[in-house]
């Protein structure tokens, strides 16, 4: 890749999970932790597990970059259900929602640096929103749930490396 998007994963993983591949969203009562890591369960039986726990908790985010289940189906034509949520798998699926968010287009120069910050601040909680009334703020904040835990400053400097990757 000839920008530095690890850069980029690495910012999100930090903030999202301290870099684990294994957590599960910190509100979830042990008793209703996976039957085994997640990077030994196939994504199919991560939705089953996200599944069964849904009406009990706010949250059912699961790995490195904290995937909810809406969103964790909603990629199924990325991996396929059968494949491990090992590593290689979490970070490919982060990777597509990041050009979702529009990645390609802030890696040409087509979406500037704001503009993708906040995209991304709407799909990772944790990131603040970097441009406009609400930087600083997760683009979440008052939800009773989420907030920022990095200062957008921090997101800037990343996203300006990445470029220069």
């Amino acid at each position: 890749m000839a920008h530095n998007v690890k850069l980029l994963l690495d910012l999100i993983a930090e903030y999202e999970s301290r870099g684990d591949y294994n957590i599960v969203w910190g509100g979830i009562r042990k008793a209703d932790y996976p039957p085994k890591p997640l990077v030994e369960m196939t994504i199919q039986e991560v939705l089953d597990w996200q599944d069964s726990i849904d009406r009990k908790y706010m949250s059912e985010a699961a790995g490195r970059y904290q995937i909810m289940e809406d969103t964790l189906r909603g990629l199924l034509h990325v991996v396929d259900p059968d494949e491990l949520y090992n590593e290689e798998n979490q970070d490919k699926l982060a990777i597509h929602l990041m050009k979702r968010r529009g990645l390609d287009k802030y890696l040409s120069g087509d979406m500037d640096l704001g503009s993708f910050g906040n995209n991304l601040a709407r799909e990772w909680a944790s990131l603040p929103v970097i441009k406009g009334r609400k930087r600083g703020y997760s683009y979440y904040a008052g939800d009773g749930l989420n907030k920022s835990h990095v200062k957008p400053e921090e997101v800037e400097a990343v996203l300006k490396a990445v470029l220069e990757g």
